[in-house]
């Protein structure tokens, strides 16, 4: 259970530091998640236009989903917490994947999608343990 716990805490923190591209610069997603709070009523949901308008909702997905999968840890049975688990960690690599969906074509894309292989690589790893390998306790 320590590992599950591990790896859950690894893919929220891998997934606040996916590299991004911001502005004239660079930084991570963490910032964005916060200022996502203010896209709610300031924004429209565009998850289909470039970059720059895609990073603000993805941000805020990715921060509401991290929280509710450490919240996700809690639950009593197995079976719920797997469900949880393997519902939020799939919907962070779906908000990833739209941030970095023109990869072939945008350079900002490609590089915060090199940015985010770890967490990419973790969160595989988080859904393989959960639903393949631990049995129910």
């Amino acid at each position: 259970m320590k590992t599950l716990n591990f790896l859950s805490l690894l893919t929220v923190i891998l997934n606040g530091c996916i590299v991004i591209g911001a502005g004239h610069g660079i930084g991570i997603l963490f910032i964005y998640e916060i200022l996502g709070f203010e896209f709610i009523w300031n924004e429209e949901i565009n998850l289909l236009g470039s970059y720059d308008d895609r990073l603000l909702p993805v941000g805020l997905i990715s921060f509401i989903c991290q929280i509710l999968l450490l919240i996700s840890l809690c639950a009593k049975s197995w079976k719920t917490k797997k469900i949880l688990i393997t519902v939020f960690c799939l919907i962070l690599v779906l908000a990833f994947l739209f941030l970095v969906r023109d990869f072939p074509e945008s350079k900002i894309d490609t590089f915060s999608l090199i940015g985010g292989i770890p967490f990419f690589i973790s969160a595989v790893i988080l859904l393989i343990r959960v639903n393949f390998i631990m049995k129910e306790q």
